[in-house]
């Protein structure tokens, strides 16, 4: 007997299509954790400036389409391989701050939010602000 494949619903997202363009509300499949990924669940998304600067494509870098928001809350719905430190169903929150080095003087000195070699997750991260987010699984 062959086997059954379920189909996933695709997820919904309001995603901006190109810098200075407005929004569309567009389907697209949810993603897969990649190695050393966790998979959210999102319950509440913040939209802050940032998200404005990547809607009028004020900040280097960024693909589009994009879509904004990256201060969530939710919980892990699936482990990417080589995840052990996070569980599915825990309660996450995550900032826009995605890391620092901890080793630059700023570090050194406990002043994180000036580290010289600071990670941003605007940057680095694709959201989904309706129902699902993936981030690297780092603490």
């Amino acid at each position: 007997m062959p086997a059954t494949k379920l189909a996933t619903a695709p997820m919904k997202v309001a995603q901006i299509p190109s810098p200075g363009a407005d929004f569309q509300i567009v389907e697209r499949e949810i993603p897969k954790p990649g190695v050393g990924q966790v998979r959210i669940k999102v319950q509440a998304c913040g939209i802050c400036h940032s998200d404005v600067l990547t809607k009028e494509g004020g900040l280097p870098g960024i693909q589009y389409p994009r879509v904004p928001g990256h201060e969530v809350a939710g919980a892990i719905d699936e482990l990417g391989a080589g995840v052990s430190e996070w569980k599915q169903g825990q309660r996450v929150g995550v900032g826009w701050h995605g890391g620092q080095d901890g080793t630059c003087l700023s570090c050194r000195r406990g002043d994180f939010r000036n580290c010289r070699n600071v990670k941003f997750q605007v940057l680095a991260t694709t959201v989904d602000i309706r129902s699902t987010w993936w981030r690297p699984s780092r603490r």
